[in-house]
């Protein structure tokens, strides 16, 4: 790829199907557990980051905690109900690259369960149930209620209502097996599919990426920085421009009998036009 300037492609508009899935799918992740979460009570102006969160079987916003001295005797000590802001962020999968992914904002309203039962009752799942499970009843878990959530990412601000955190809740499991198939496609062949879809060749959209001046990334122009269940999450650069490139992958019916990610991923490496492998054949 040259480092020719070039504008994203025209066909980002003709997905907005796609692109509006992956803002709402990449939400649920966030929301059930991806991610570091920091929870403001904003009339007190205290912070407390030392937090988990995910998401109940029940369909809640839920956050575990360990109080110790040091912040259990503030605002967020109190058995009365506390309005906060609740800030998720995400960073690039490759932690070589210091890339923000997105973030997620609510406003909303925060209650400490009072006892077990009210725990249990919750039905934990993910890594909030793991905190209790290991430490027990020194971990005090709450509960956000809130009506709207904002996504930000490159692409701009998606918000969604409440309904996204009922999704949340069955969200898939990781896609661990995709992202060591990404991982282990040769970087050149990376860098082709990136390419193929800033050309338009391959479905999929890109954004632009502002590129720190003081970055070299003239080693590894191309890194994998999230993978999803239905796409893959690209960073391409070339001289001083960057993009984070949307390649999605095919869904069940376009590549049956495809039945998970990871074999999705490699059926769409091999639809790829032959000149973009041509040089990978040896």
């Amino acid at each position: 790829m040259s480092s020719t300037p070039r504008t994203p492609p025209t066909s980002a508009s003709s997905v907005p199907a796609l692109r509006s899935a992956h803002a709402r799918s990449l939400t649920r992740r966030m929301l059930s557990g991806e991610g570091a979460v920091e929870l403001t009570a904003y009339r007190a102006g205290e912070t407390l980051s030392s937090a988990v969160h995910g998401v109940s079987r029940t369909g809640q916003l839920v956050v575990a905690d360990i109080p110790n001295l040091f912040h259990s005797l503030g605002a967020f000590h109190t058995p009365e109900d506390i309005e906060v802001r609740v800030d998720i962020v995400k960073d690039a999968a490759d932690h070589g690259l210091n890339l923000r992914l997105a973030s997620v904002h609510l406003l909303g309203t925060l209650r400490w369960c009072r006892d077990t039962a009210q725990v249990e009752a919750l039905g934990l799942q993910g890594r909030v149930a793991d905190l209790v499970h290991d430490v027990g009843p020194r971990v005090r878990v709450g509960v956000v209620t809130t009506e709207r959530v904002l996504l930000h990412d490159c692409s701009g601000v998606n918000a969604h209502g409440e309904a996204v955190l009922v999704e949340a809740s069955a969200a898939p499991s990781p896609a661990d097996a995709l992202a060591d198939a990404v991982l282990a496609t040769a970087p050149q062949l990376l860098a082709n599919v990136a390419d193929a879809v800033l050309d338009g060749e391959i479905a999929g959209w890109a954004e632009p990426l502002d590129v720190p001046a003081t970055e070299d990334l003239t080693v590894d122009p191309v890194h994998c920085v999230d993978v999803d269940h239905h796409c893959v999450s690209l960073a391409r650069f070339a001289g001083d421009q960057g993009w984070v490139v949307q390649v999605p992958l095919p869904s069940p019916s376009e590549a049956s009998p495809l039945q998970d990610s990871s074999r999705a991923w490699h059926h769409l490496l091999g639809s790829l036009p032959a000149r973009l492998t041509a040089d990978l054949a040896s």
